[in-house]
């Protein structure tokens, strides 16, 4: 019972530390004026990187080419007119005569076996595919910044121990001096204590190095380049409990980038039809008005009218052959829809396994990190009572270093995983869960 008590205050206790500890750690921001740096949330992150981003910028930009096509294949069924002038004037002579005229003409297609509804109906279908790939984007946008925010909070962790770790072992051969002065202990204590602080003042450099990389990874997934610093604030996020057991049909209905493959195949029956009716009758309303004469004054006008309808005799096989290139192409679609559908399954699937699994072994450290405390506490008492060997309590604060790193990295890896659910499944699961 003993063991289990302080099994739940440690976790207690360390859960605490990491929600309420406040981590800064400088990057760029568009530039707000002179004086302290701002703080910034993780939402304002998020805001930031909509902002910025290049990628959601792109995908807008291929919407409206989308648009631009949906118009462009729906002008096939729009009234066309154009209009022509010609003014001259010649001479023999004395004698000099002109010619004036000036035309309008007009044509309309009024019916072509619906080969242009069929083209239009695709162009909307890919339209509409372009914007939820757009949405798509846009999510993975912001899972790469939450993504991105969490490896830069593991980071700023492992320093933060490392610093620990430095402090301690500076401790340690405080001690191993003050011994090996009053003739307690021997030299090679504090050879050993002077390696063992060596080695955690390269882990801290090489943990500095890392924070550093970390930091240029939040602002890349962000697409912040300027250099204005600011602080980041962040939340934990909590996963809600049934999140993880409908994660399957959540993702085939919500994940944009499935929905866009559907609509892709959708267009490409509707390319399908339409390519058939290429041979297929047309007919068109066709008029124009004219005016025309030796003198300005003097134009004589005459208009016409009338239908006209087209239908080919021999097309020499190009009918055929755009509907096999069309029929060639929905099959590609369909095939790539149905890889699609598995590959999201089992990106669900590994996601729900790594939640799992992060979670078991945050309860497998919180236990490691009580024993490796424990075991400290005893080792630091013994070198004190003298019974102890330096060896012992370098191996203790390594052991209590890499089990709290173990949990840092745990709970990191649980964040992670969340966040890859939320990608899986095109939907943002997760909720703030107090702040880091």
């Amino acid at each position: 019972m003993r063991s289990d008590g302080k099994v739940r205050a440690g976790a207690f206790l360390r859960s605490g530390a990491l929600l309420l500890g406040l981590v800064s750690f400088c990057l760029p921001l568009p530039a707000s004026g002179a004086g302290a740096a701002r703080i910034l949330t993780l939402e304002e992150c998020l805001a930031l990187a909509e902002e910025n981003h290049p990628d959601l910028a792109g995908a807008e930009a291929r919407i409206a080419v989308e648009r631009h096509r949906l118009s462009q294949t729906a002008a096939e069924d729009r009234m066309r007119a154009s209009g022509s002038l010609s003014a001259s004037r010649r001479g023999r002579g004395d004698a000099t005569s002109g010619s004036y005229s000036a035309e309008v003409t007009a044509s309309l297609k009024v019916f072509d076996s619906n080969r242009t509804r069929y083209a239009v109906d695709a162009r909307k279908s890919v339209l509409k595919a372009s914007e939820a790939e757009a949405n798509g984007v846009r999510l993975r946008v912001r899972t790469g910044v939450k993504t991105a925010c969490m490896g830069l909070l593991l980071a700023l962790e492992v320093r933060e121990q490392r610093r620990e770790s430095v402090k301690a072992f500076e401790r340690h051969l405080e001690r191993a001096r003050g011994y090996y002065e009053t003739g307690l202990k021997p030299k090679i204590d504090v050879t050993k204590a002077e390696v063992e602080l060596g080695r955690a003042q390269l882990a801290l450099t090489e943990a500095a190095s890392e924070v550093e990389l970390a930091g240029a990874a939040l602002r890349n997934a962000m697409g912040v380049a300027s250099a204005e610093p600011f602080e980041v604030r962040a939340a934990a996020l909590r996963l809600p409990e049934s999140a993880d057991r409908s994660a399957e049909a959540l993702a085939l209905e919500h994940r944009q980038d499935y929905k866009a493959a559907v609509l892709r195949t959708i267009a490409g029956r509707a390319e399908v039809r339409s390519a058939a009716r290429y041979a297929s009758p047309s007919l068109s309303l066709r008029g124009g008005y004219a005016a025309a004469g030796e003198e300005p004054s003097s134009l004589e006008s005459s208009w016409n009218a009338g239908l006209a309808l087209t239908f080919p005799i021999v097309d020499g096989g190009e009918t055929a052959a755009r509907v096999g290139m069309a029929s060639g192409q929905l099959g590609n679609l369909e095939a790539a829809q149905e890889a699609l559908r598995q590959d999201i399954l089992l990106e669900v699937r590994k996601a729900v396994l790594s939640i799992r699994d992060a979670r078991e072994r945050i309860r497998i450290a919180g236990l490691t990190v009580v024993q490796a405390e424990e075991n400290h506490a005893l080792a630091e008492g013994r070198y004190r009572a003298g019974v102890g060997a330096s060896l012992e309590i370098s191996d203790a604060l390594l052991t209590l270093t890499e089990a709290r790193l173990s949990e840092y990295r745990a709970r990191h890896d649980l964040q992670v995983a969340q966040v890859a659910l939320e990608r899986a499944t095109g939907l943002e699961l997760t909720e703030p869960d107090g702040v880091r």
